[in-house]
C-alpha cells in the first residue's frame, strides 16, 4: 500500500501552508474550500477517503491506518502506536508554516474534544481548525488580531489561564479563566484591533470562519 514508513526518523518538510484532512464530515461550503485549495493535502489515516470520494490527491497520509479502505500508491507514514490520535500523528510527522485542518471538528464529541487537546500540546505550531460555522486555534503568547466590530471573539481556556487584552467589548485583565469556573466565550471586538496576550496557561480562541484571512496573517506574522 505504497511507501510504507513504520518509524519515520524524520519529519516530512513542507514550506508552504498545508492542509489536514480528518475522518469527520466536512460539509458545505467548506468542501468546496477544500477541493479548491492549492496546498498539499496531508490525510489524517481515514480522512484519505473523503479525498478519494472527491478525486483529491494526498500529497501523504499519516496514521495508524486502521479507517482507510482505498488503495494509495503514493507515500504513506504508518504509525501503528495508539498513545496518539492521528491528527497528532500528522502534527508530528509534518513541518509546515501553517495547518488549516477540516474533518477535525464535528462529528463525535470524543473526537473533537481529543482535538482541541492536541491543539494546544502542539502550542507552537500555527494550526487552525475549521469547523461547520467557526475556526478555532491556540492562542499564542501574543496575538494581534484585526476583526471588524462587533465580531464575536470567544476564548475557552483549557486550564487555570490568565491573559491581557485590548479591543474587546468586556476586557480580560485581572481574569482567572478555567474550564470549571469562568470562561471567555461570546465575547466582542470593539472595532479596534485585538490584543490578547497569554500571561499563564493555554486557551483556545474560537472566531467566525470569516475571519479566516485575519487568523491566517496573525498566525504567520511572526
Amino acid at each position: 500500500m505504497g511507501n510504507n514508513i513504520q518509524n519515520p526518523s524524520h519529519t516530512v518538510q513542507f514550506d508552504e501552508t498545508v492542509t489536514l484532512l480528518g475522518h469527520a464530515e466536512v460539509r458545505s461550503p467548506h468542501l468546496q474550500t477544500l477541493v479548491d485549495s492549492p496546498a498539499p493535502l496531508i490525510c489524517a489515516d481515514g480522512g484519505a477517503n473523503t479525498a478519494m470520494e472527491f478525486g483529491l490527491t494526498p500529497a501523504l497520509i499519516v496514521g495508524d491506518m486502521d479507517s482507510f479502505s482505498g488503495r494509495f500508491d503514493g507515500e504513506i507514514i504508518h504509525l501503528p502506536e495508539q498513545d496518539t490520535t492521528d491528527f497528532e500523528k500528522c502534527l508530528y510527522s509534518v513541518n509546515a508554516p501553517l495547518y488549516l485542518g477540516f474533518g477535525f471538528l464535528g462529528g463525535r464529541l470524543d473526537h473533537e474534544l481529543t482535538a482541541l487537546s492536541v491543539l494546544v500540546r502542539y502550542s507552537d505550531r500555527a494550526v487552525i481548525l475549521i469547523g461547520e460555522q467557526d475556526i478555532c486555534f491556540c492562542c499564542p503568547k501574543q496575538l494581534d488580531l484585526d476583526l471588524p466590530k462587533g465580531a464575536r471573539v470567544s476564548i475557552f481556556p483549557m486550564s487555570q489561564t490568565e491573559m491581557r487584552s485590548t479591543g474587546l467589548k468586556w476586557p480580560l485583565d485581572d481574569i482567572k479563566l478555567s474550564p470549571s469556573t469562568r470562561t471567555g466565550t461570546s465575547n466582542k471586538a470593539n472595532g479596534k484591533s485585538v490584543s490578547l496576550t497569554l500571561e499563564k496557561g493555554e486557551a483556545v480562541v474560537i472566531l467566525s470562519f470569516k475571519h479566516m484571512d485575519a487568523v491566517k496573517r496573525a498566525l504567520t506574522s511572526g
